[in-house]
């Protein structure tokens, strides 16, 4: 049996699992399933389910055109995804790796820029949205591809993504000879880089 290491790029599994569930959020027992169905239990063992996502940014801001204070830390959004991600942590055979979120200002969103293109109609508070970049997940991504493969820790990395900010971690990990297989989720957008660097691409039915 190969032991075998499943790595989740939550964010994107979230929003594929989301369409798969029919349009709700998944809940932390239907991940680990899903990372489990990731892997063949005809030949491989699994070692330990990793899970990657920024944690919900949750600080006070100031609305750029209501100049109203949002406390992020109070929308539903920041209390649904920080109570998934203490769940998660807490499922057996799984680890959780924190990347943060940095506030970068507001941004409009595109469907109010082009309904304001076309309709001429003002700006209102909810055309807004703040502007969120992701930071470190990559880099955590990396270190634990590096543990796994250069202590030949498992034979095999499961990473489900269709990002291919990560290829420089398969490609490190298919030189210490660990073997990469890739899981996208049927996405359409999927990079050629990450074809060209996973061993196999495996397709995965879910629900």
């Amino acid at each position: 049996m190969k032991k075998t290491a499943v790595l989740l790029d939550l964010g994107f599994v979230l929003h594929k699992l989301y369409a798969l569930l029919g349009n709700r959020a998944a809940t932390a027992a239907e991940i680990r399933e899903f990372a489990e169905r990731c892997i063949n239990p005809t030949e491989e063992e699994l070692f330990r389910i990793y899970c990657y996502h920024c944690t919900p940014y949750g600080e006070v801001q100031t609305h750029p055109l209501t100049k109203q204070r949002i406390d992020f830390a109070a929308t539903p959004t920041y209390i649904g995804m920080n109570n998934l991600l203490r769940e998660l942590s807490l499922t057996d055979n799984v680890a959780f790796r924190a990347g943060e979120l940095s506030f970068d200002g507001w941004v409009i969103k595109k469907r109010s820029a082009e309904e304001i293109t076309r309709t001429g109609r003002p700006l209102q508070g909810s055309d807004f949205a703040p502007d969120l970049k992701q930071k470190r997940v990559d880099m955590k991504i990396g270190l634990d591809v590096a543990w796994l493969a250069s202590r030949q820790i498992v034979d095999r990395i499961i990473l489900v993504t269709a990002d291919s900010d990560f290829v420089p971690a398969m490609k490190f990990g298919r030189r210490e000879g660990v073997q990469v297989i890739l899981v996208t989720l049927s996405h359409r957008q999927v990079k050629h880089d990450l074809l060209v660097h996973a061993d196999e691409v495996r397709s995965v039915a879910y629900p």
